[in-house]
């Protein structure tokens, strides 16, 4: 009878535990994503950074990359995380990063500080959209088109 109890038990107490949602975000998963997504633009795999990216996401993203033929002509020369900051209930991030890059015919560097909003999603953090940078298609909802000029560089001055 003890025996049967104790199954009965362990066995309801299995079952609450495991419906339990797995919604807590990671706080320590986000840098190493972010660092992730920044190394992927800086060496051009597209393909890797989209994977990063929400799901609705990725593949306006890589369409954007074959229309801008990017492999050729974006590059990343700099970037730099700067801050990093978890919503109270951990569901999304805002990231703010310093990225510089060029993108062919032009060659001026174009510097900017840019947000990158995270949401936490199937235990790991996606890129949802980010204000300024290189890729105005991952603008927020509402603004049409990021300026795309950050601040000039020392380096494009010369």
């Amino acid at each position: 009878m003890k025996y049967s109890t104790f199954l009965l038990c362990s066995l309801v107490a299995l079952l609450l535990l495991s419906a339990c949602p797995q919604h807590t975000a990671n706080p320590s998963a986000l840098k190493p994503r972010i660092e992730k997504f920044h190394q992927a633009i800086r060496w051009k795999d597209f393909s890797a950074a989209s994977k990063l990216l929400a799901a609705d996401k990725q593949a306006l993203f890589l369409n954007a990359r074959l229309h801008s033929n990017d492999i050729n002509n974006l590059s990343i020369t700099d970037y730099e995380l700067e801050h990093a900051e978890i919503s109270d209930d951990g569901t999304t991030a805002v990231c703010t990063s310093r990225i510089s890059w060029f993108r062919l015919p032009q060659v001026q560097e174009h510097s900017a500080l840019v947000r990158s909003y995270f949401v936490w999603e199937n235990k790991n953090w996606y890129l949802e959209h980010q204000e300024q940078g290189p890729f105005p298609e991952l603008a927020p909802p509402g603004l049409l088109k990021p300026p795309e000029v950050g601040l000039q560089s020392p380096r494009a001055r010369n």
